[in-house]
């Protein structure tokens, strides 16, 4: 396939390197090599414009006989329609310190309890010069694989999910309880003060909602304190990207959802996740993570009847990791953690209306990334109509939300400021 300008410098030297470095092997002889755009296939978690796979053909001394290998090299557009963002952004200098220097200490945290837990791909090879560069290994090579998103988690994937993101959680915790500036780099998430001009797509959608309430079937005093809701949308999602939950602090994988999460099965046995795609990591409360996964993530029927439980297993797991390591803070507890839900369960129903069904569909490329540095202000997506394809589960939601009341922060902030007008001498 011919290369891109992106992929130019990719010749036989620099995967000889490539090979000897990784696997220490000698004598190699590339015999043939490929370089192609990652498939855009739902099952493939490189699915990026960016992303590319090399194949590689090669004889070594130690393999005489001809050897096949693949890689995935993810590479900072050089050119096409993401090249102005990517140049304002610092998303690849932030994957590059995670996969270099960050998920290795985790790792090694992790190893003292006694036992080596994979949370990413290995890191083969990473450059600034010729281009901004990382050489992962192809996790699909040891039988990990992407769920369908538009099928959801089952109960079983979305409990090893948030095992999994306790253990990133909880070694962040500790390693931030150690140095407060170790991740002084991933203080800006999704919902930032300074972003807010790159985020309307949020509350323009949930105007959207409202505004075709009717043909989703939302009944009115629903419709109605959606319609109060777009105002507030930005506030109460910074807020919540900004609480302060009882002193704990995790650095959050930012965009924690069914593609970035790779499984893999021994016969009918689910034994592993792996994460990837770390360019939005942030720093902020662990709900941060939570809530964006029980969104996007499980499938409807898990979600409706194990959602709490989920929880409970992400706590369960989380508590234990800290006291193992030795986290010399207090641990806030299951309720206390119910609670920092329900306080900032605007990030719920924004999740829920603006990225879930979105996510939830073969038209996931179509959602506004959730890295605002890389906000395209021409992209577009026919968001009445996927709205109108999930109506069944958006109504549920609200439905289930406006129960315990996280639909009136619209209604309540009016009435505050209407009472305050009402005894304004």
């Amino acid at each position: 396939m011919p290369k891109t300008a992106e992929t130019k410098f990719v010749n036989s030297l620099f995967l000889t390197n490539l090979i000897q470095s990784q696997y220490g092997e000698s004598e190699v002889k590339i015999k043939a090599y490929d370089v192609e755009p990652a498939s855009s296939d739902i099952n493939d978690p490189y699915a990026r414009s960016s992303m590319n796979r090399i194949l590689i053909k090669y004889t070594s001394k130690e393999n005489s006989n001809e050897a096949v290998i693949t890689f995935v090299a993810k590479i900072k557009p050089t050119d096409g329609l993401l090249l102005e963002q990517f140049k304002k952004a610092d998303v690849f200098d932030k994957e590059i310190l995670m996969y270099k220097s960050v998920l290795p200490s985790m790792v090694t945290m992790i190893s003292k309890l006694g036992s080596v837990i994979e949370l990413a791909p290995q890191l083969i090879y990473s450059s600034e010069t010729p281009s901004d560069l990382v050489v992962l290994e192809d996790l699909t090579a040891r039988g990990y694989s992407v769920e369908n998103q538009t099928l959801g988690l089952t109960f079983d994937q979305s409990k090893m999910a948030v095992e999994k993101l306790a253990f990133f959680h909880a070694a962040s915790a500790v390693m931030l309880s150690e140095n407060g500036q170790v991740f002084s780099k991933f203080s800006k998430g999704t919902f930032h003060g300074e972003y807010k001009d790159k985020l309307n797509y949020f509350p323009d959608t949930i105007r959207i909602v409202g505004e075709i309430a009717a043909d989703l079937g939302i009944s009115q005093p629903i419709a109605d304190k959606l319609q109060k809701l777009p105002a507030k949308t930005l506030q109460k999602a910074i807020e919540a990207y900004e609480s302060d939950f009882k002193g704990l602090k995790v650095l959050n994988h930012g965009d924690f959802w069914t593609n970035n999460i790779l499984f893999k099965y021994q016969g009918n046995e689910l034994v592993d996740a792996i994460f990837v795609d770390f360019q939005n990591c942030v720093v902020g409360s662990p709900i941060i993570d939570l809530v964006y996964f029980l969104a996007s993530s499980p499938a409807l029927d898990v979600l409706e009847k194990h959602r709490d439980e989920l929880v409970y297993v992400y706590h369960e797991t989380l508590v234990l990791l800290l006291q193992k390591m030795g986290y010399i803070k207090s641990v806030p507890s299951l309720l206390e953690l119910q609670v920092e839900l329900l306080k900032h369960g605007s990030l719920q129903v924004i999740y829920a209306l603006t990225v879930s069904p979105f996510l939830r569909t073969k038209d996931a490329q179509n959602t506004p990334p959730m890295q605002p540095t890389l906000h395209n202000p021409n992209q577009s997506a026919n968001v009445k109509q996927v709205l109108r394809a999930h109506a069944p589960s958006i109504v549920a939601q609200l439905k289930a939300y406006d129960m315990v009341g996280l639909l009136d922060w619209g209604a309540n902030e009016s009435k505050i400021k209407g009472l305050m007008s009402r005894f304004q001498h």
